[in-house]
């Protein structure tokens, strides 16, 4: 154990920019938005979202593949193993989450306490979840970026296993599943079912239920294929 934490440290160390850049892109989507709808003034309209939120769960998921491509060969050629590897990635992603998570649970409620930074503006909140406490916010911010982190990871897996046909394999594959099956829902005609289905979900399952579902099989479906990848 003390061995996955001295990797973790190394991942730390070696991704300071991957702490840093997703804060970055953040602060400018924000200052964007503050100067974009500051210079609107009443035409703002009541409490829009800016969607500028998703700035920072992009580049979390960019730096997540990059994690694996460029520190696995690394971390190898330091006699380190796959498992650990694979063990301490983990524990720094779930660290990077939560404090993601804290982050903009604050944020929110600065956003929240200032009436919109004095706009009436939702650049943090998202208003459907307003009316839970702050655990399942908590959630509510954290298993997103986490998703996203994970789907970089399994990137980055596919990179180093695969390579780059294998990363565009994966991608063609998403697109036809996906395509696929919004054209069996279109021929024969379930989207209102899709529709009302999504509607009863509420917010907390859709948006921190199911998407944990998923990083848990990506980060499963990744460690099978870490353990047979070569730099």
């Amino acid at each position: 154990m003390n061995r996955v934490f001295a990797v973790t440290r190394l991942q730390a160390a070696g991704r300071r920019d991957g702490l840093l850049w997703p804060l970055v892109v953040l602060g400018i989507a924000f200052a964007v938005n503050l100067l974009v709808f500051g210079s609107m003034g009443d035409e703002i309209g009541d409490r829009p979202v800016t969607g500028g939120l998703a700035s920072v769960y992009i580049t979390g998921l960019a730096f997540g593949a990059v994690a694996v491509a460029q520190q696995f060969p690394f971390a190898l050629g330091m006699s380190v193993t796959r498992r650990e590897f694979a063990t301490a990635l983990g524990l720094f992603t779930l660290a990077q989450t939560a404090i993601y998570a804290v982050l903009l649970v604050v944020l929110q409620a600065v956003e929240n306490a200032t009436d919109g930074w004095g706009l009436r503006l939702r650049f943090f909140g998202l208003g459907l979840i307003d009316g839970y406490g702050v655990p399942a916010q908590l959630l509510i911010y954290a298993v997103p970026m986490l998703l996203m982190s994970v789907i970089g990871i399994a990137l980055g897996t596919v990179y180093v296993r695969w390579h780059t046909n294998g990363v565009f394999g994966a991608i063609c594959a998403v697109v036809i599943v996906l395509g696929g099956t919004a054209g069996l829902v279109t021929k024969y005609g379930r989207w209102p079912a899709v529709g009302a289905w999504l509607a009863d979900q509420g917010a907390l399952p859709l948006v921190a239920g199911w998407p944990s579902v998923v990083a848990g099989l990506l980060a499963l479906l990744s460690w099978t294929a870490l353990r047979r990848a070569t730099p």
